[in-house]
């Protein structure tokens, strides 16, 4: 038991010496970098475009429902039956645009944010190799429980990425 403590304390006493550790939220960061908030704001207006585009589809499924109803006593068997196709086709093509919008906001974010990401860590490995750390560990992953005394390079981080160092 001496013998491990031991050896944890050597180790212990060696990563402090060589470097030490930083840590680094890219979630934070990202939302605070000039080009994070321009992604923001691009995927808050590609957003906003297929919400509308799926209300406007919800109000003409709406309104086919409401002419339906109204006209449903007075209309024969065969055009009642293909206003009820169309009116099940349309919600079929509603379903699949609410997929399909979801995908797509999903797919424009990983591709901006994976990006964004990538930039970041070549950012940070640039002032890793500047300041001496041994270790910068990322904390908006879940990859962190206890960071200690560790410094924080988030706001550096923000700093340079803007200034394209």
């Amino acid at each position: 038991m001496f013998k491990t403590f031991f050896l944890g304390a050597v180790l212990a006493a060696q990563v402090a010496h060589a470097g030490g550790i930083a840590v680094v939220d890219f979630n934070k960061a990202g939302s605070l970098v000039k080009e994070g908030t321009k992604i923001q704001s691009e995927l808050k207006a590609l957003q906003a475009e297929r919400e509308k585009q799926i209300k406007d589809m919800e109000s003409q499924i709406m309104s086919m429902r409401a002419d339906y109803e109204k006209q449903a006593m007075i209309l024969s068997d065969d055009t009642r039956k293909q206003k009820e196709t169309e009116i099940m086709a349309a919600q079929q093509q509603f379903q699949q645009a609410v997929v399909a919008a979801q995908q797509e906001m999903a797919a424009a974010y990983e591709s901006k944010a994976a990006g964004l990401f990538e930039r970041m860590r070549t950012t940070c490995e640039a002032i890793g190799k500047e300041k001496g750390y041994d270790l910068i560990l990322e904390v908006s992953q879940g990859g962190v429980v206890y960071s200690g005394s560790s410094d924080d390079i988030t706001a550096e981080l923000v700093t340079r990425f803007d200034a394209g160092k």
